[in-house]
């Protein structure tokens, strides 16, 4: 699966001379290196962005912009010089949209023979390069499961949760729940990448009911369709949902309640049963007050 090479990404890239390089190439150099497009290429796999319709639009708005207004020079593409043998190797670390967009507005027929790259300096790692996926990022954000990618591939190359966190930018508690998200069953991990439930709504029902948490998401995902949407949020989980008839329900349960201590039998019920009766009205008590906030709770 796609998924599973994204995640299991393992490349190792010798860094080569820029110079030649761009000889090669057959580049200039102004601000920018300006490179053909054919001398440019793609490491498999590094790119975490998943390829859905939602990618598949974006690379065809990219595309029609530069079909009538070129490739925007203050967006230059990333680059990183590897050796490949005796040869010396452009690679993209970043831009991979607008490189894919570019390909095809020119298959179209836009006239752009070269783009605008900026390379990588001397001394960077392929560690380096996937931090760079967040860190450096100039277009599109990536989504929540896709930097769990990258978290996943920095895991895989040692790295502790406090650095990772540290490095990109995250907090420790944001990593540790993308991290879970990609130790996942598939089962969820799809229903993210589907759009069927959000990267936070999954880590939360991971955390909350653990090996449940699937069949918590695809009971909310029924909910969801029951009610005409396509989308599981908080509302549509079971535990919500039973909240808020509860919550609906509790005036009524109160007077009950309240129609049972008066009853003259109550004083016949053990003492114990009258004690936990006692303490079920003084909850619903408060429960009444709040149970408007719990009806309208949004998502």
């Amino acid at each position: 699966m796609v998924q599973a090479e994204l995640e299991n990404f393992e490349v190792q890239l010798v860094q080569g001379s820029t110079k030649k390089a761009m000889h090669s190439a057959n580049a200039s150099s102004r601000d920018l290196w300006q490179v053909e497009i054919e001398s440019i290429r793609v490491i498999d796999n590094f790119n975490v962005r998943i390829k859905d319709d939602k990618y598949d639009a974006h690379i065809r708005a990219l595309a029609d912009s530069m079909k009538s207004e070129g490739f925007y020079q203050d967006k230059p593409l990333a680059g990183y010089v590897a050796k490949d043998g005796e040869a010396e190797i452009i690679y993209i670390t970043d831009g991979h949209c607008r490189y894919e967009a570019v390909k095809l507005a020119i298959s179209e027929g836009a006239e752009i023979a070269r783009v605008p790259v900026v390379v990588a300096p001397p001394g960077r790692s392929m560690e380096d390069l996937i931090v760079g996926l967040v860190r450096s990022n100039s277009g599109k954000p990536l989504e929540p499961y896709e930097i769990g990618i990258v978290c996943k591939r920095l895991v895989n190359y040692g790295w502790e949760m406090d650095a990772i966190a540290s490095r990109l930018g995250f907090s420790e508690k944001y990593v540790e729940g993308l991290l879970m998200l990609m130790a996942a069953p598939i089962e969820i991990r799809n229903m993210v990448q589907n759009g069927e439930v959000s990267a936070s709504t999954a880590i939360e029902a991971i955390r909350k009911h653990g090996g449940q948490a699937l069949a918590k998401l695809q009971k909310g995902l029924d909910n969801a369709k029951a009610a005409g949407g396509e989308r599981v949020t908080k509302k549509h989980l079971p535990e919500v949902i039973f909240k808020k008839k509860v919550a609906k329900a509790a005036p009524q349960f109160f007077s009950s309640l309240q129609a049972v201590k008066a009853d003259p039998g109550y004083e016949h019920i053990s003492p114990e049963l009258r004690e936990k009766l006692d303490e079920l009205m003084a909850e619903f008590s408060d429960l009444e007050l709040s149970s408007e906030q719990l009806i309208e709770q949004e998502d």
